[in-house]
């Protein structure tokens, strides 16, 4: 019997019926090729998550209308024929391992990607940014948005066409329809601005479309950015509002929050509680009688279960831990949880590569995103002796790869305790949750017969020789810089003293509360 009732039940919605109650919700990738077609490296990392288990796939936000519509470097495209046959490749390579799929449609509106605009001005309910110095936008015209409107129609149909199970429209995230939504960004006086009624026109006038297109029996989802959690932006109380206006045709309500000047709240920071925007999705579910989804830092099953069993969401989105570990769902099924992957919700290479450096999607603590174990079929095929020097992260993952591929492994740590400055780290308060990772380390170690750890030895030439390695791994990291300032090394992490380094500080990390640091002044 599984400890996990609630997340391991199915759910039908609409005829679409998925085998559990975990999704992953839609996250760009910076993957899809530079004319907007499914590649073969973004098919593969969808995969990894069906194989993994996952019960509802939710594609990565996808252009309606090019160029306007479009955001990110590199983006899907679904405003023509041409783009429904990789679609659907996609689609039917998902659905063979038990996956539902879904997509979701976006109309960036004033986030559109500059370059490809080539000069044009994006679109917007107003003149205002979608975020602090973000380009400068011009109203649409009645026109223009009763275009976006049949877009939106236009694209949904193609999604039922391309095989999908479900489709997504995405009115959250200061994306176009939240430029309308949201008083933050909607400064209009026509009949698309100014109360909520009017405000929300755009968004019911899409809901119809859609459904029309897809026609009763297609399940719809709705994403919203329940809470803007910013002055003058809409609360949740403003949200449930809007929801009475455009809920009635939708089957799905993804519940989500913040926009792009609070992208800490959006895309999780580290230091929040894990299910922290539960409340909003009961609110939402409680009101409208529908099933609900929700996201926030949810790294732990069991923190799944209680939100479901509390009916605070029927479904769990589960997106950067499933970035992280795609075998999120059988190995929880399967009483592997100590070999989870946890996500450690530091936005590096999931949000920083992709957002700010136009890179391909990443992960900091997952070396391998879209092929995950496959180097475990590539064994050694002779006896080969590794022996790794310095048991950081990156030490612990050498010695367990070389391990996993048959490997005699010895891993040498000087210190008494493993994990590097990533255990040191994680004993600042806000950073906690880094621990996870080494924590995961030490369990994956643990679980491999031919795999030694030393700890509180040093390595040296004597010792090393005699282990007869054919290969050695120099991990021993770094040491902190320190500024070439007269005098700052005779007076750095001494007794009673005021100037600490980095390893110091966490040292003395308790010195630094708000009553502590009030006694240093």
């Amino acid at each position: 019997m599984s400890h996990y009732p609630h997340l391991f039940s199915p759910l039908t919605i609409n005829g679409m019926t998925l085998k559990n109650r975990i999704i992953m919700p839609p996250m760009g990738t910076n993957m899809a090729t530079l004319n907007g077609e499914v590649s073969q490296e973004q098919l593969e990392y969808y995969e990894l998550r069906a194989k993994g288990g996952t019960g509802l796939i939710t594609i990565e936000n996808i252009c309606i209308d090019f160029p306007f519509a479009s955001n990110g470097t590199t983006q899907l495209r679904i405003d023509n024929d041409q783009y429904i046959p990789r679609l659907f490749k996609l689609t039917e390579t998902l659905h063979k391992h038990g996956a539902c799929v879904s997509i979701q449609l976006n109309h960036a509106g004033a986030s559109a990607y500059a370059y490809r605009l080539e000069g044009q001005t994006p679109l917007s309910s107003s003149t205002t940014p979608s975020k602090k110095h973000g380009n400068i936008p011009r109203p649409m015209t009645h026109e223009e948005i009763y275009h976006a409107v049949e877009k939106f129609g236009d694209a949904a149909e193609r999604v039922r066409r391309a095989g999908f199970d479900c489709v997504e429209i995405h009115a959250g995230h200061s994306y176009l329809i939240s430029q309308f939504l949201s008083p933050l960004f909607n400064k209009r006086t026509d009949e698309f601005g100014g109360s909520v009624e009017n405000r929300t026109r755009i968004l019911s006038l899409i809901v119809d479309k859609v459904r029309a297109c897809v026609g009763p029996r297609f399940p719809v989802s709705l994403r919203i950015s329940a809470d803007d959690f910013l002055k003058g932006g809409n609360t949740l109380e403003d949200s449930l509002r809007i929801l009475e206006l455009c809920q009635e045709k939708v089957d799905i309500i993804n519940v989500s929050a913040a926009q792009n000047d609070n992208l800490n709240l959006q895309i999780d920071q580290m230091s929040l509680e894990d299910g922290w925007k539960r409340y909003l999705s009961r609110a939402v579910r409680d009101k409208f009688h529908k099933p609900t989804v929700i996201a926030g830092n949810i790294r732990t099953p069991q923190v799944a279960e209680d939100i479901l069993a509390s009916g605070d969401a029927d479904l769990i989105a589960i997106g950067r831990g499933l970035i992280a570990e795609p075998e999120w769902v059988q190995k929880v099924q399967g009483g592997k949880e100590r070999l989870m992957r946890k996500c450690i919700s530091c936005n590096i290479g999931c949000a920083d590569h992709r957002i700010a450096r136009s890179r391909p999607l990443r992960c900091s603590i997952n070396p391998d995103i879209i092929h995950g174990d496959a180097y475990k079929m590539r064994r050694v095929n002779r006896d080969t002796n590794v022996v790794v020097i310095g048991a950081g992260t990156a030490g612990m993952e050498a010695a367990c790869t070389a391990a996993e591929v048959g490997c005699h492994t010895w891993l040498l740590e000087a210190k008494n305790h493993v994990g590097g400055l990533a255990s040191e780290i994680s004993r600042l308060p806000e950073k906690k949750r880094i621990a996870d990772f080494p924590q995961f380390m030490k369990n994956r170690i643990a679980s491999l017969d031919n795999l030694m750890l030393q700890i509180g030895k040093r390595a040296d030439v004597a010792s090393v020789s005699a282990l007869r390695p054919h290969l050695i791994v120099n991990a021993t990291g770094s040491t902190p810089l320190l500024p070439p300032i007269e005098g700052l090394r005779e007076n750095i992490d001494v007794e009673n003293g005021k100037i600490f380094s980095i390893t110091g500080m966490i040292d003395n990390c308790l010195l630094y509360t708000s009553d502590a640091a009030d006694d240093l002044h």
